[in-house]
């Protein structure tokens, strides 16, 4: 298998955690804000990842590029809260779409910044891409909800925190990019917190400790692919609908089973385009 394929593998797990942490912050969001809820999600990791550090010696840990870890962790802080706020007040399928575009803001940054190489053809699957965002949009035939620009911005934020990312994966490990993700994101998400917070009872703790588990999976597997294959190359295959398990079918499975939510036909319209995109992807990593 090559590195490509490899790192398509780590982001497809990538895609799968995330969607079911998504799944279970709309459980919570009624109750907690998105604020705690970021809070608990980064806590749970610290406490996952410090004992791990500590077997291995904090030696490990050392890195000369804190400026970027600190940049990294808070655009995924803007990124994170702006998601939650986005599934807590719109439609699950309409944040599953919109989330679609972070792979093609990815494209058109690394070529930008990281200087990737961009064939035509990939140009073109990402302006399918972003198609499928003005069929979900509708700019100038509806109005669009504060939510939905701040999932755009969300998505957006994460892309160019991807791209921090790819930047690290040069230097420093997988290892060592989680950790500080999570370790500089707590102290900035408990401090919003404690405005909003609301003691969970202990039936809601095992939530929180998937939440944390899931989110913890994915940023390490986001890391891992990253460290593998050029970001432009595996992105879209966070957004895979295949076999292993799709964030769109995923989505749907519990949208259907848990919240009764179905997709508009816009909605399935816009992620037959991008799932265009990603089938083009695939055949340009051959």
């Amino acid at each position: 298998m090559n590195n490509t394929l490899r790192g398509a593998a780590w982001m497809i797990l990538a895609g799968v955690c995330w969607t079911i942490m998504t799944v279970l912050v709309r459980q919570l969001s009624e109750d907690y804000s998105s604020f705690e809820i970021l809070f608990f999600r980064n806590l749970v990791s610290v406490c996952i990842l410090l004992p791990l550090a500590m077997r291995s010696g904090l030696s490990t840990l050392k890195t000369q590029r804190l400026p970027l870890h600190s940049l990294r962790a808070l655009l995924s802080y803007i990124g994170v809260l702006l998601l939650f706020y986005g599934i807590a007040n719109i439609p699950l399928p309409d944040v599953t779409a919109l989330s679609f575009t972070q792979p093609l803001f990815v494209v058109v940054l690394a070529a930008l910044i990281l200087k990737e190489s961009v064939t035509a053809a990939r140009w073109l699957a990402v302006l399918t891409g972003f198609a499928g965002l003005l069929v979900i949009v509708r700019p100038g035939i509806v109005a669009i909800e504060v939510a939905t620009l701040l999932v755009m911005l969300s998505a957006f934020s994460y892309a160019v925190s991807n791209i921090c990312v790819k930047r690290l994966m040069t230097t420093d490990t997988a290892n060592q990019s989680v950790f500080y993700f999570n370790l500089l994101m707590l102290p900035i998400a408990l401090v919003p917190a404690l405005f909003f917070w609301v003691t969970p009872p202990l039936e809601d703790l095992p939530i929180f400790i998937a939440i944390g588990v899931n989110g913890t999976i994915a940023v390490y597997a986001y890391a891992r692919s990253f460290t593998l294959a050029d970001a432009s190359a595996v992105m879209p295959f966070r957004f895979s609908a295949n076999a292993n398990g799709s964030r769109c079918r995923l989505s749907a499975v519990f949208r259907i089973r848990r919240f009764l939510d179905l997709g508009r036909c816009r909605d399935h319209f816009c992620k037959l385009l991008c799932l265009g995109t990603k089938q083009q992807q695939v055949r340009l990593s051959r």
